[in-house]
């Protein structure tokens, strides 16, 4: 291991304690609560050592939270990967990942609504899934010629992460694979009739 190699390891290991302590605090307490000393206290570093990384705690969770959602969109691209046509009804519960990365992380996702506080969170997450859709997906249809590929990517990314809070509001109490199976069973429902409820 060369001298850089040994410096980046050590960068990234004190990056990640660091947002570790901040969400450990955030469990504890409102996010604008939070002071550096908090921060460097509970992580076992000084000042020095956190400005050298940061310029205040409003760039640490911008950090955290641009982590995280590059993180979910990673684990929502590997269904399609390795394949150059995917058909929607073809995706079976195995290859959704995102309910068992969120379980993983459930650290951070269970303080969403402490999160959705911070000005942008929820915005990051769903431009990301827009983008996603919108640019790497391909939209293909027989049928429905005029249908808007704009607005299909706002409403799969607005259904998906909809899905995800529903989640995390009930405390994550469904499995993994529970979820997994009702995302296929979701994108694959179309109801042939609907009425209104008097």
């Amino acid at each position: 291991m060369d001298n850089k190699e040994h410096i980046d390891k050590r960068v990234r290991r004190t990056k990640r304690l660091l947002k570790n302590g901040l969400i450990e605090l955030m469990k504890t307490k409102n996010y604008y609560e939070i002071t550096v000393t908090d921060i460097i206290t509970l992580s076992d570093y000084n000042r020095t050592t956190f400005y050298r990384h940061y310029t205040n705690k409003d760039e640490l969770v911008k950090e955290v939270i641009n982590d995280q959602v590059n993180s979910l969109i990673k684990v929502i691209k590997s269904a399609y990967l390795g394949e150059n046509y995917i058909h929607l009804g073809s995706i079976s519960p195995k290859d959704i990942n995102v309910f068992n990365h969120i379980i993983d992380n459930k650290s951070f996702y269970l303080l969403w609504n402490k999160y959705e506080n911070i000005i942008g969170f929820s915005e990051k997450f769903l431009k990301a899934l827009i983008v996603f859709y919108k640019d790497e997906i391909v939209l293909l249809t027989k049928s429905e010629k005029e249908l808007d590929n704009n607005l299909y990517s706002s409403f799969y990314a607005y259904g998906i992460l909809g899905l995800i809070l529903e989640w995390i509001k009930n405390d994550l109490k469904q499995t993994p694979e529970f979820m997994a199976k009702q995302m296929c069973k979701i994108l694959n429902h179309y109801p042939v009739e609907s009425y209104l409820k008097k």
